[in-house]
């Protein structure tokens, strides 16, 4: 009877481990079928480049740093639009590029004079998800990979398209430390016993950095089951990293691909402190 009940005590302390930490498999979910009237927007703090002769596959990939890439469907538009995307004039014309948004494949092609544009996107939630994209013109390929992307409601009646554009690593872009940093490099020497904390560990040790040199502290972590840093360190138990997060703005009500929520993440030996400083964050909200 000891035995039984110590059985069912262990299964209810490693729940939240089975919603959130399970291995890093890639969750997918279902496309859309229209990206009518929504704001598409690509982000490449986590993002990888290589550049080839058209056509050729890639073997060198680099970090990329580039601005937000920006596509807007209009309310009516079938899933397609136009867009001037380069100034024409007689001497050197260049018609609309058209827009293409293909739901059977997740896909969003981009057409024009000799170029083509392919982005494919891995919904890890119904709005957030994983980006690659193939770019093909008169002057080669370009490959880009684990780019994040958002999908909002839009009103406009306008197509947009905003392309990515190279960013100098001049230390120019506002760094957000105040004290992350800190909690970064302690972490960075802990050492975990078990498998499930050091795979919140390795993920935590991806985003944070990310979010100190400015991405937004909701990104969804790359093949991490759709989870935010505020779900891995509710997991992980660390009180600090809960703290700071939701004390810079952490999304409290944020849910995984399988729709686990910050709450169901919480776990470990700090547990109850950590549900005290959710508790008292969201009646501070109010």
């Amino acid at each position: 009877m000891m035995k039984s009940c110590l059985s069912v005590i262990l299964l209810l302390a490693t729940a939240p481990v089975a919603l959130c930490a399970q291995a890093e498999e890639r969750i997918s979910h279902a496309a859309p079928i229209s990206l009518n009237g929504k704001l598409v927007v690509l982000n490449f703090y986590s993002a990888e480049e290589a550049r080839t002769e058209r056509g050729e596959q890639p073997e060198v990939w680099n970090k990329l740093a580039a601005s937000p890439m920006a596509l807007q469907f209009p309310v009516q538009g079938n899933n397609t639009y136009s867009y001037q995307l380069y100034e024409s004039t007689p001497d050197s014309p260049w018609p609309p590029v058209k827009v293409t948004y293909d739901p059977s494949e997740g896909c969003i092609h981009i057409t024009g004079n000799d170029m083509h544009v392919r982005v494919v996107l891995s919904f890890q939630t119904a709005t957030k998800g994983s980006a690659s994209i193939e770019w093909h013109d008169e002057g080669g390929s370009w490959y880009v990979r684990h780019a994040d992307f958002a999908v909002s409601p839009s009103t406009s009646t306008a197509g947009l398209v905003t392309m990515p554009q190279a960013e100098e690593s001049d230390g120019a872009m506002q760094s957000v430390d105040d004290g992350l940093g800190e909690l970064v490099r302690e972490l960075e020497n802990r050492k975990y016993k078990t498998a499930v904390e050091r795979l919140y560990q390795k993920r935590l040790l991806t985003v944070l950095p990310q979010i100190m040199e400015g991405a937004p502290i909701d990104n969804i972590i790359p093949h991490a089951n759709g989870t935010t840093a505020l779900h891995n360190a509710c997991g992980l138990s660390h009180v600090e990293i809960v703290r700071w997060l939701v004390e810079h703005g952490a999304d409290l009500n944020a849910k995984t691909a399988k729709g686990a929520s910050v709450d169901d993440c919480v776990g470990g030996a700090n547990a109850k402190e950590i549900r005290t400083i959710l508790r008292q964050k969201r009646a501070s909200r109010k």
